[in-house]
């Protein structure tokens, strides 16, 4: 059986990402992994594996954490990439948004999850391990959504991956922001 890991991330409303995976598509670019669209999300806090008890008390944590936010909206910005090894979609800098992941990862830590310590980039991966052969940034950022998109957000979610399906990530619980 494969372990299991968690997370805890903003969703991304269906027609959002049936946009984003059109586009992904049209690049026809040689990545070795493809992210489903129905996968697609911008993660808060990646935990890695969790008890049972971890898992209650960061939901219980979170669940009061995020009730103090409210719903906003994002606009996706430009692709880039993390080196060679990731293309996403970022969105462009909103303040609720970094307070969010900042309330949600000093909740993740008082439960004892250690977590990334890079700063906050808000992204959505499009695909993973490019193996073109030339330079990653001049066959694709030249492309861009021809569309303005923004969309709402209005949950934070706790993943559990399943690395031997599709979707591989599952929605344990969803945690609305206040209206």
């Amino acid at each position: 059986m494969l372990k299991r890991h968690y997370f805890l991330a903003v969703s991304i409303p269906d027609d959002v990402k049936e946009r984003l995976g059109q586009f992904a598509r049209q690049l026809e670019a040689p990545f070795k992994t493809w992210v489903y669209p129905q996968d697609y999300h911008i993660t808060l806090a990646f935990l890695g594996s969790a008890s049972k008890e971890q898992l209650q008390q960061v939901s219980k944590n979170v669940s009061e954490i995020v009730k103090r936010h409210e719903k906003f909206s994002l606009e996706l910005s430009n692709l880039h990439s993390f080196g060679s090894r990731i293309l996403w979609y970022g969105v462009h800098h909103e303040e609720r948004l970094f307070q969010l992941q900042k309330d949600v990862y000093e909740a993740c830590k008082k439960v004892g999850f250690s977590l990334d310590e890079r700063p906050f980039t808000p992204h959505i991966t499009l695909a993973r391990k490019w193996m073109g052969e030339s330079s990653i940034e001049n066959d694709l950022f030249r492309e861009k959504i021809r569309e303005t998109i923004r969309f709402a957000v209005t949950e934070v979610v706790l993943y559990e991956t399943h690395l031997d399906k599709l979707p591989k990530y599952k929605p344990l619980i969803r945690f609305s922001l206040s209206d």
